[in-house]
């Protein structure tokens, strides 16, 4: 094989965790396929075979964790290394073999991803980078994890007994006093005072006293609807149950987090990142988990269609629809973290903040699209900074630079009227919406 005959080759990797690799190259008069074990001895066969076709880029899906070694084994061999979403490698394979999968078909249509997707060389992730993405990704199936227990947590107060959830004002204060007494009877005969000193402990509440009478009230109430009726002693285990979830995984999110939060400082102290209203240090974290320097980001459309904030597009003959849904075909821990810091910026910038009532009030969006857009120009703002390496000014809405108070004076005036929210509320509750 000679060096000119490696630009035309291309080379695809199906990635295993538990199998072996199958490996695909493709080119004029070569038509090779093998497979490697995800061992020591199957990554140096992996360099050797590639080393020959030095300079020609090699395809493969994220799967798991298995594509960081193999990364590195096709840098050995000389050869760059390029990712496809799992998502446009199966859309691609169903036009190309239909219903049928096997690994063979799956190396062969990576192979030919290079062109038909025009995927590009990728550099090696630094160790550091690793680590924190990995740590970020935990904590995400954490808070996932825990807001579905809230949810599940939520449900069950609204049958079994909602007038004590709705006395409660919600899970932060229902949380802790369930946690308490997760029997009707028990917290029915709790004393006021008991009560009262954890609905302040969790709530602004200006009378902690009259709330935790209402709770108490509710309590008997639902205790003495249901004697007879329902099996008490089980309820109150499933409410326990339920909390212990949640404060099991609320203690590994916050080992999760702290951890993360040690390697950003480690890596990245005084990052300039977190001069951008809104951006804290799990979304400054997450983006240099995903993005590091953005420096194979060339635009900042590019880096929000990284993390899946941009609309996706639809077009046929004379009909078009540009303003649909978004494509999600990012990192979910970085489009979370994304959408929970838009929820902060537009109440500290100005320019975020009237999008946000433009959008609100003018455009008749709900919230959670809205604050979706408002996170897509975050995404875009925090990109700049780092094309830029300048501080991020906050300015007024024509363009002068404000200090941060006068910039949260500003986006205060330009809330969203009560009535407004009201109207295009839809119902969201617990960790994700905040």
């Amino acid at each position: 094989m000679t060096q000119n005959a490696s630009d035309f080759v291309s080379i695809g990797i199906d990635a295993a965790v538990v199998a072996d690799h199958q490996i695909a190259i493709r080119g004029p008069d070569i038509r090779e396929d093998f497979r490697a074990a995800p061992t020591l001895a199957g990554l140096a066969r992996i360099t050797e075979r590639l080393a020959p076709f030095a300079g020609s880029l090699v395809v493969a899906e994220p799967t798991g964790g298995s594509w960081i070694p193999l990364s590195h084994a096709v840098a050995a061999a000389g050869c760059g290394f390029g990712f496809v979403h799992t998502r446009d490698s199966a859309r691609l394979r169903q036009a190309m073999a239909g219903r049928n999968k096997t690994d063979i078909i799956d190396a062969e249509m990576l192979a030919r991803c290079e062109t038909v997707l025009d995927v590009h060389a990728t550099p090696l992730v630094p160790a550091a980078v690793i680590s924190l993405r990995r740590v970020l990704h935990r904590r995400h199936r954490l808070t996932i994890d825990a807001h579905r227990n809230e949810c599940r947590l939520w449900a069950l107060g609204s049958w079994a007994f909602p007038d004590l959830w709705r006395a409660c004002g919600g899970h932060r204060v229902a949380q802790p006093v369930l946690a308490r007494w997760p029997d009707l009877a028990g917290l029915a005969r709790a004393r006021v005072a008991s009560i009262a000193e954890i609905v302040g402990a969790h709530n602004r509440d200006s009378d902690p006293t009259r709330r935790a009478e209402r709770i108490r009230v509710a309590a008997g109430g639902w205790n003495e609807f249901w004697e007879g009726r329902l099996d008490l002693d089980t309820l109150a285990w499933e409410v326990a149950e339920l909390i212990a979830d949640i404060e099991t995984i609320d203690a590994s999110h916050t080992t999760a987090t702290d951890t993360a939060l040690g390697l950003w400082h480690a890596g990245w102290p005084d990052d300039l990142l977190t001069t951008v209203p809104g951006v804290g240090p799990i979304c400054a974290s997450a983006t240099r988990a995903w993005w590091g320097d953005a420096s194979q980001l060339p635009s900042a459309k590019a880096a929000a269609a990284f993390v899946g904030l941009n609309p996706s597009n639809w077009e046929s003959g004379l009909s078009a629809a540009p303003s649909r849904k978004i494509t999600k075909e990012g990192p979910a821990a970085l489009r979370l973290a994304y959408y929970q810091s838009a929820n902060v910026a537009r109440r500290h910038d100005p320019g975020l903040a009237a999008h946000y009532r433009k959008l609100m009030v003018e455009r008749r969006h709900n919230h959670i699209s809205a604050n979706t857009a408002i996170a897509r120009k975050l995404a875009c703002r925090t990109w700049s900074v780092l094309h830029t390496g300048d501080a991020y000014q906050t300015r007024d809405l024509d363009g002068n630079p404000i200090d941060t108070a006068t910039a949260t004076r500003i986006a205060a005036e330009l809330a969203v009227p009560d009535d407004v929210r009201r109207r295009s509320r839809t119902t969201r509750r617990g960790r994700l919406s905040t």
